[in-house]
């Protein structure tokens, strides 16, 4: 446990703490290890403006796990195992120069494009990509989906549809001048 000075009561030795916090998102809780500081002679508790950034990125990672995205870490495990840097993997996926280095901090939350792109990228055989993105999508394949319809045999109905005698008029297209 880390010790300063009180910014409140300015006597008192700030002792550092953390718990696990629960949050809502999106109609579900969701636990997040939450940083904060007590003054031992004061008794105020704070969140000194690092913790805010710490249990920020956590909140955020957090979120990005209940959405189904690469977390921070599992970015940066991504990236380690294809070898390349922050700034290759930036110029590989795009998204901007320091782009990875905000999505493994968990400063910034990537977008579903950008999540599947990176998981993508770790598919070692060769893959269908249409048919990798309708799934991870969750999306039926237009093909799968009549599988289980029962064709039915109906008397036809033949309309008796007699040729329009309309003009022709390629031949006004042809003479036509644009210009």
């Amino acid at each position: 446990m880390k010790t300063s000075q009180c910014p409140i009561c300015a006597t008192g030795e700030l002792g550092f703490f953390s718990a696990m916090d629960e949050i809502q998102y999106k109609g579900q809780a969701l636990s997040v290890k939450v940083e904060y500081a007590v003054c031992q002679h004061c008794g105020d508790e704070m969140i000194l403006p690092e913790q805010i950034k710490r249990n920020d990125c956590r909140t955020r990672d957090a979120w990005r796990k209940a959405d189904g995205l690469l977390t921070g870490e599992e970015i940066v495990s991504l990236r380690t195992q294809l070898g390349i840097t922050q700034q290759e993997a930036a110029e590989m996926f795009g998204g901007g120069a320091n782009a990875f280095s905000k999505y493994e901090r968990g400063e910034v939350i990537q977008s579903q494009a950008m999540d599947n792109l990176m998981r993508l990228a770790m598919e070692k055989q060769p893959v269908d990509v249409s048919e990798w993105l309708r799934n991870r999508a969750g999306l039926i394949n237009p093909e799968q989906s009549y599988s289980k319809v029962v064709p039915i045999t109906a008397k036809s109905k033949r309309l008796n549809v007699v040729p329009s005698s309309a003009p022709d008029l390629s031949e006004n297209f042809k003479e036509a001048s644009y210009g």
